[in-house]
């Protein structure tokens, strides 16, 4: 054994029998072993990318789509080291190609670009049926729509808005044009307590179960003026002396320069009350002609008026 040991072609002998049991050794852990495998850069991957937006590819501006879903979603299987960034940053893009299709119904394909011929790529959906459709134009005379109006008070009064331009062109599909319904613009009331004026608010269509329709509105916005105010009414007022006046003096008259005032409230209330009569003037003791600031009582339902006081000229004679 010494000899064999101090022998130089038994030690080469030897060390290249135990490379060889080292080499299968390894081999066998890198068959069975997936890490290992993934080291090495061999390993696959498999990865779902939801919700990648789907691009129209369509060059004519006389031509419309629909049926093309905004959306789709997207499975990569492929060598890990290509599918990891392509999943991680999402640099590609789906689309449909329909510069060679004409008007009518067809069955695409969802195509994608920016992707290594390495993967294998899938979609969901992997077709759709698109319709190209001529592109038309109508006028439409728009709306307006208020929201909250209940928000302003019993009050207040909303008058007829004036809308500029007075029509818009909805441009689309002859198929959705003739899904119209109502052209309008909405406007929120909540929190206003004057008239609105040049209020610039978009322009919605929608059918006659008030779904939105995918159509273009040219102008796509409108100005509105709209005239909000209390509810107001004119009426008459008289006065009338109230107390007792100086032994051997009477009144001969109560005059002012306020003949009228301005009353607000809700307009149910307003349309019961033709005159303010009555209001008292305080004569008690007096002996002489006589200036006094009046207040003017509110009637009843009545939140405000104008003036609110008056200057009365209470005319005594003495016997």
């Amino acid at each position: 054994m010494d000899k064999w040991l101090r022998s130089t072609w038994f030690i080469r002998i030897l060390s290249l029998f135990l490379a060889i049991l080292m080499w299968a050794s390894v081999s066998s852990d890198n068959t069975s072993n997936p890490e290992s495998s993934f080291l090495n850069g061999n390993s696959t991957d498999k990865e779902i990318v939801e919700n990648v937006p789907v691009d129209i590819r369509l060059d004519s501006e006389e031509l419309v789509v629909s049926g093309v879903p905004q959306v789709a979603n997207v499975t990569l299987e492929g060598p890990t080291s290509q599918v990891a960034p392509v999943a991680l940053q999402q640099n590609f893009s789906l689309y449909v190609e329909l510069n060679e299709l004409g008007a009518g119904t067809h069955e695409v394909p969802i195509q994608h670009s920016g992707i290594s011929s390495q993967i294998q790529v899938t979609t969901e959906p992997e077709t759709v049926e698109v319709t190209v459709e001529r592109r038309i134009s109508q006028s439409f005379q728009p709306s307006v729509e208020f929201l909250n109006e209940s928000e302003l008070g019993e009050e207040w009064e909303v008058g007829e808005p004036e809308i500029e331009p007075s029509s818009v062109e909805v441009i689309g599909a002859a198929s959705v044009l003739s899904q119209v319904a109502v052209v309008k613009s909405m406007v929120n009331l909540e929190g206003v307590d004057s008239s609105i004026e040049a209020r610039e608010t978009p322009v919605k269509v929608y059918d006659e179960e008030g779904n939105e329709l995918n159509v273009i509105v040219d102008p796509s916005t409108v100005s509105i003026d709209i005239p909000v105010a209390r509810s107001q009414k004119d009426v008459p007022v008289t006065f009338q002396a109230e107390g007792e006046i100086a032994e051997g003096a009477s009144v001969t008259s109560i005059t002012s320069d306020v003949e009228q005032v301005t009353i607000y409230g809700p307009q149910e209330v307003l349309g019961d009350i033709n005159q303010i009569s009555g209001v008292e003037v305080e004569t008690d003791g007096l002996s002489e002609t006589t200036k006094k600031q009046v207040e003017i009582e509110l009637p009843e339902g009545v939140s405000d008026v104008e003036p609110e006081t008056a200057e009365v000229q209470i005319e005594i004679t003495n016997d």
